[in-house]
This record gives structure tokens, sequence and C-alpha cells, in this order.
């Protein structure tokens, strides 16, 4: 025992670790049944609809009048200097479906067997939930701003349901909605670098029809990105600088 410590004291080679294996190419994609639709991505279209940033047809959007006369104030207000329904001005999530449609930054994608989870700065994480009960009860139902997510895999594509919201509009001009919003989305990876998400929006209380948009990303090759933590300063007017890091 002396003599081989003396050896390695006369050799420091032999004295060393051993070397350690680099690591693997870093992976959201935990489900090996599922297709891929994991990893980090940036928003690459700037919306298709006339008059809509998010992408939003038809436009104007297709609202009963109960509802169209809220958007027609809200849009005024804003004109007019500012609006109090605006979850983004009062320092709150955008929720869903402004967390998919209606900001630029990164997205970032972990599939796991049951369960799928969405992050994005400034918002809650989702998570769509692949095994379960499924959807809750109407009368079970509570408000999120993301709502309540559950999915499927349909051939290449996670296909989601979503209910049960807070009334937070639909888009950044206000567009208003009633509890009985669904959301449906359709995840589908074009190819490697390109993912495209199928959004529609069904409400028989709110809408004469249903609303939809195609949001379009990019893979991002940044393996030390992460969600950071934001502190939210309330302001009349909404500016970008009103949030800091």
């Amino acid at each position: 025992m002396a003599a081989s410590f003396l050896l390695a004291m006369a050799n420091p080679a032999l004295a060393q670790a051993p070397a350690v294996t680099p690591p693997s190419k870093l992976s959201w994609h935990g489900d090996a049944k599922a297709p891929d639709i994991s990893g980090l991505w940036v928003r690459t279209d700037k919306g298709v609809g006339q008059g809509s940033k998010e992408g939003w047809l038809p436009w104007p959007p297709p609202l009963k009048p109960q509802f169209e006369a809220i958007w027609h104030k809200r849009v005024a207000d804003a004109a007019a200097g500012g609006r109090a329904d605006d979850p983004v001005q009062g320092c709150l999530p955008p929720g869903m479906p402004r967390f998919m449609s209606g900001t630029n930054g990164p997205l970032l994608i972990i599939q796991t067997p049951g369960r799928v989870m969405l992050y994005r700065e400034l918002a809650p994480v989702r998570r769509i939930w692949l095994a379960g009960p499924g959807l809750p009860k109407p009368a079970d139902l509570e408000g999120f701003s993301n709502g309540n997510a559950i999915g499927r895999y349909e051939g290449a594509d996670l296909v989601t349901e979503v209910v049960g919201f807070k009334d937070y509009p639909i888009d950044g001009t206000g567009v208003p909605h009633s509890d009985a919003l669904k959301i449906v989305e359709r995840f589908h990876r074009v190819d490697a670098k390109t993912l495209r998400v199928e959004i529609t929006l069904t409400d028989p209380i709110a809408f004469t029809g249903p609303m939809k948009t195609v949001v379009t990303y990019a893979a991002l090759d940044d393996p030390a990105w992460s969600p950071k933590e934001f502190l939210c300063t309330p302001k009349t007017d909404y500016h970008p600088e009103a949030y800091v890091r």
C-alpha cells in the first residue's frame, strides 16, 4: 500500500482522476414514443391578419353584438391613452392564447411521458396533460391565465384542447371572450428547424364563428438559455422597459 502511494506521488499522472466523458447533446425530448416537437424555439412570423398583429382571421373578429361593443370600447380606450382591462399593463401574465400568439420571446418545449411543458419569460408555465381524467366538467372549471389543457398525439402532431380561462383579452387589441371559450392547438414539426402551431378559437356565446391563426417558430440553438426571473413595475402606459431583470 505504501509502495503504491509512493509510486503515485513519484508519477503524478497515476494520481489523476479518471477522464470525464463529455455530456451528450442537450435534449428536451424525454418521451421516445412521441413525435419530437421539443426544444427551444423563437417566433419567425409577424402575423398574417389584416389589422391583427397576432395574425387572427377573420379580421375584424367575428363577435356577437354585446362583445363587439366591448371590443370597440377597448380599442377606443387604447387610442385615448390606455386600457384598464389589459393584464400586461397590470404586471399580470398575458394568458392564453397570447402565450402562443402574442409574444416573440423564446419558447421552450419539454416532452415527458404523460405531460408536455412550455416555458416563456413573463408567464406561468403551461402544462399539457396527455394522460388522466380529461378536461374538467364545466361546473368544476377553475379559471387560469393559461387555462386547463389536455393533449394527444395524432401521427406526427400534438393536438391540445384548452378550456377554463381568466377574463383576459384574446389579443393585444382587447378582443373579449366568454367562459365558453375553447382553444384547439396543433403543433407540427415541419422539419428539424421549423415548428408550426395552428390555433383555433371557438366561443358559441361571444363569437359568430371560429377565429384562427398560425404561428411559426425556428429552432434556436442556445443550450444556455433558460427563462429569466422578472420584476414588474406597473405603469399607466405599457412599455417593454417596464419589465426589468
